[in-house]
């Protein structure tokens, strides 16, 4: 448990003391890690790069991906998807290079979708269509997660009924081709998911599809 006031700045979120639950490791030519910080009865993310940098049009010579992942956070939050509430976000150069921090609230509750296994039946159907529908509306806006494994969809349950989230948004991007997004991502989520029958897939292809449509389409 940390005493001090959280940090208002990079500096002190990049010092900031942790433990690492993710290890920094090497990728795209430079470093990224992810650290847990409690404090004030609080759970906190702090991703932290260095020269772990992403290329697009806007940005062709070089973004951070944790600033890309919180653009991505906010882009969901405005569609009324669950994600990470950020606290800070930020980048610097310095003497190693391009430096990159992301610092987001714990999803409260929610445990992921390989935690859902000891659900009864009529559960994991309701989570089917929740889900459907979750990803349903990424879709319909031509949004393609690009990472969607069972350990990416967080859910939380109150009243017996899901709600659910998405994690790990920085390959998130817009889909120009019509059909690409979804074919991807319920393609990648139904080769890792380990807790539907052939029915309950049905049915959240059936949410998937509806999914953002007026009543009665």
């Amino acid at each position: 448990m940390v005493d001090n006031p959280l940090p208002g700045d990079f500096a002190g979120w990049w010092t900031a003391p942790g433990e690492w639950v993710e290890e920094p490791n090497q990728r795209r030519s430079g470093w990224s890690g992810m650290m847990r910080l409690r404090h004030d009865g609080r759970t906190y993310y702090i991703k932290k790069q260095c020269n772990h940098l992403c290329r697009t049009l806007r940005h062709p010579f070089g973004w951070p991906t944790v600033s890309r992942e919180y653009e991505n956070i906010r882009r969901l939050q405005a569609l009324g998807i669950t994600v990470p509430q950020p606290v800070f976000h930020g980048s610097r150069q310095s003497d190693e290079g391009h430096e990159g921090i992301l610092v987001t609230d714990e999803l409260a509750g929610f445990a992921d979708l390989t935690a859902q296994s000891a659900r009864s039946p009529a559960e994991k159907t309701k989570l089917a269509v929740a889900v459907g529908r979750m990803i349903g509306l990424l879709h319909r806006h031509n949004l393609q997660h690009s990472c969607l494994y069972d350990k990416h969809i967080m859910v939380r349950w109150q009243d017996e009924e899901p709600a659910v989230a998405l994690i790990d948004l920085e390959k998130l991007h817009r889909a120009w081709l019509p059909g690409k997004a979804a074919r991807h991502d319920l393609e990648q989520l139904q080769r890792h998911q380990k807790i539907w029958s052939a029915a309950d897939w049905a049915l959240l292809e059936q949410a998937h599809r509806t999914a953002g449509k007026p009543a009665g389409r």
